[in-house]
């Protein structure tokens, strides 16, 4: 019988799940974490300095009246990406950026369910997500 190998670093928090209520500073260690955010009031959670493979979800579990913030850490313009909306009342669906410093889960229009997926390859962090709403999920450079 043989046994699996890995080659390569295995990171701790490899598919854990958090419930945040408060702003939250990642590190390395949370790679593969799935983040609820879960406080209507919102918050920031700040991303560690891209590393490569690192991954990480974040899943609105409590309708936000204040965003939440994802945002890069030092404000770096590295985010690339783009979020679905699933409604089509309009022609501007479907939010593209490729130099961001944050994502917002825009206050009394996310909703439940949207979520945000990232992945680092070493240099930026690539995200794709999903929203019910038109304009439920933004990017910014600040």
């Amino acid at each position: 019988m043989s046994g699996t190998g890995f080659s390569g670093n295995i990171r701790l928090g490899a598919g854990s799940v958090e419930v945040l209520a408060a702003a939250k500073t990642l590190t390395s260690d949370d790679n593969g974490k799935t983040f609820f955010l879960g406080l209507a009031a919102g918050f920031t959670v700040t991303l560690p300095a891209p590393s490569a493979g690192c991954r990480f979800k974040f899943v609105v579990s409590v309708a936000p009246t204040t965003a939440y913030v994802i945002a890069t850490n030092g404000g770096a313009d590295i985010l690339i990406g783009g979020v679905n909306e699933l409604e089509v009342d309009t022609g501007d669906d479907g939010p593209y950026d490729d130099n961001a410093d944050q994502i917002d889960f825009v206050a009394s229009v996310a909703v439940v369910g949207d979520y945000v997926e990232m992945i680092s390859d070493g240099t930026s962090w690539y995200f794709t997500g999903q929203t019910n709403a038109d304009g439920g999920i933004t990017t910014a450079t600040t």
